[in-house]
């Protein structure tokens, strides 16, 4: 939980909201941080913000220096969407990040190899038996940016995807976008 520093997000459409604007932070900041959702209504009317991470799990996605510039979150129990990221922001584009890339990369760089997965709890599991080395795209196919950062660490990534059709699909994605950069 530390190493990762997890948190959780509890039930309340406006616990988080309310905590930060007494902290000082605007609603705008919220909304523009991704933290909040601003609906809109039937009429055209604005309806009241609502906190985005509600009952979840939050894994705070780091730039490649350690500081968070999002959030995922997966939801405990039943419900949809299971997993949740933070919408892109002036801070954030998912395509251009790897989750936990910031504790990886030097580990990598010592392995000679840097592992893929699928997804945060891969990379906390591979995490707790010693492969300290795993990063995971945000909820997206390997993207061209995503395969140049890899390249930038090590010669040659590891793609360690589910054995699933969708982990298939995964990998061929990823073939098929490092191919034109080779």
């Amino acid at each position: 939980i530390s190493r990762f520093r997890l948190g959780f997000a509890p039930e309340g459409r406006g616990r988080l909201r309310d905590t930060l604007a007494r902290d000082g932070v605007t609603p705008a900041q919220m909304v523009a941080a991704g933290l909040l959702i601003q609906p809109d209504g039937d009429s055209g009317e604005r309806r009241k913000l609502y906190d985005r991470f509600r009952q979840r799990v939050i894994f705070p996605i780091l730039d490649r220096r350690g500081r968070p510039i999002a959030f995922g979150g997966r939801i405990l129990g039943d419900g949809e969407p299971k997993y949740l990221n933070s919408p892109e922001t002036p801070l954030f584009r998912k395509g251009c990040v790897l989750y936990n890339l910031n504790q990886a990369a030097a580990q990598a760089r010592k392995a000679d190899t840097i592992v893929v997965t699928e997804g945060y709890m891969d990379v906390i599991a591979l995490d707790r038996v010693g492969f300290t080395h795993a990063v995971a795209p945000l909820g997206t196919a390997l993207t061209e940016d995503q395969i140049q950062l890899l390249w930038r660490v090590v010669r040659e990534p590891v793609l360690c995807f589910d054995g699933d059709e969708a982990g298939g699909r995964a990998a061929a994605r990823a073939a098929e976008r490092a191919l034109p950069l080779l």
